[in-house]
């Protein structure tokens, strides 16, 4: 018995001194596994690092304008990203927004350090024409349009018209802290050109209000003033930060945001949608702008700065959002619910004409509609 139960413990001591030794044989080889991810990885970001060294070291072979400081880390990246995969370095400059096209045609025609390459608006396009430092082709990168966002507390379902917001406010409270239903830049033309879009047109020529005293016209210029009687905003305090602000904190219901401050939203429980009718019958239409890179016509590197312009547009899609708070134009490009609210309506609003001289047209009619806003006549026939 004693010789039995003495076998049956030797057996069970080995047993168990296998199952030890496979378990320390087993953990031995996960942290060996840990070491060796760690391992790959620290070579791996050693291998970015040298990377990124040698591309700063290198010499520049094409040089890149760029007036969004939104952009910097994005276009550094992908400067670095270019240079890893072809061996060749570009050159990345920020240059302030003001007289940018201008900066770009005096450093061409000194023949000083000008961009093979560049971003800019589509509405600059043709100006950048006239001034003989684009070629044709152009690769759109990313698009600025009008979204309204909306707290679902108050409405489980996107608004579909102006009307129904302001509907709600007179047959609910409001609720504390909130001052407005609606909110957007009123003192920028391009958030209140959705009001009277349907009926603007683009005048080749001059770029004027072709239907100012259009009957439609009118009734749509009736509604953004009968707005102002409702909505209380001040021209002179309210810009586009405020805006996003006020809807983050709660203090309106509704707003009408930039496309490109959708990453600034905090709200805790807020949808987002294209833009609503204006009521059942009168739609808003939407304008919109698209960032797009541009080859200097006089630019020695044409083939190669249309190729580092190919590879932003197609390569380096998937961080454009992240990295900058613009949405991609790429068709193919991934987007999540919000994102995609944002490229249907940009696909469904009017862009921004590429007129040299564009830019009165906006300047007169934020003009007219800050005036309207804050008690003048409509306009008389």
């Amino acid at each position: 018995m004693k010789k039995k139960t003495k076998e049956i413990i030797e057996t069970t001591t080995l047993a168990v001194g296998v199952i030890l030794l496979s378990a320390a044989a087993f953990y031995s080889s996960k942290e060996t596994g840990k070491t060796e991810l760690k391992t790959d990885r620290k070579e791996q970001i050693t291998s970015e690092q040298e990377t990124k060294e040698a591309y700063e070291a290198a010499q520049k072979e094409l040089s890149f304008w760029y007036s969004d400081a939104d952009c910097r880390n994005y276009f550094e990246q992908c400067a670095v990203d270019y240079y890893a995969k072809t061996g060749i370095a570009v050159g990345i400059r920020y240059v302030d927004e003001e007289s940018y096209l201008e900066q770009i045609y005096d450093a061409t025609m000194t023949e000083e350090d000008y961009p093979d390459l560049y971003l800019a608006w589509n509405d600059a396009k043709d100006k950048a024409y006239l001034y003989g430092v684009a070629t044709e082709e152009e690769y759109p990168l990313f698009f600025d349009t009008l979204v309204m966002v909306y707290q679902k507390e108050n409405f489980p379902e996107a608004p579909e018209s102006i009307s129904e917001i302001l509907d709600y406010g007179q047959n609910n409270l409001l609720g504390e802290g909130v001052g407005n239903l609606l909110e957007w830049n009123v003192a920028d033309g391009f958030y209140d050109y959705p009001f009277v879009g349907t009926e603007v047109e683009w005048n080749e020529t001059d770029y004027t209000l072709l239907t100012t005293y259009g009957e439609k016209y009118n009734d749509e210029l009736t509604f953004f003033k009968n707005l102002s009687e409702t909505v209380g905003i001040d021209t002179d305090e309210i810009d586009r930060n405020q805006v996003v602000e006020n809807f983050n904190q709660g203090a309106s219901l509704c707003a009408i945001i930039d496309s490109d401050d959708l990453n600034k939203m905090t709200a805790e429980n807020y949808g987002v949608c294209g833009l609503p009718m204006l009521d059942d019958t009168t739609p808003m239409q939407g304008v919109a702008r698209t960032g797009i890179l541009l080859v200097n016509e006089f630019s020695g590197e044409k083939d190669m700065a249309s190729d580092f312009a190919a590879f932003i547009e197609k390569e380096e899609v998937d961080t454009l959002h992240a990295m900058t708070g613009h949405i991609s134009t790429a068709e193919g490009a991934s987007r999540d619910e919000t994102e995609q609210a944002a490229f249907m309506q940009y696909q469904n609003s009017q862009l921004v004409p590429d007129a040299a001289n564009a830019g009165e047209f906006w300047s007169e009619f934020t003009r007219q509609m800050k005036a309207l806003w804050n008690g003048g006549s409509l306009p008389q026939e």
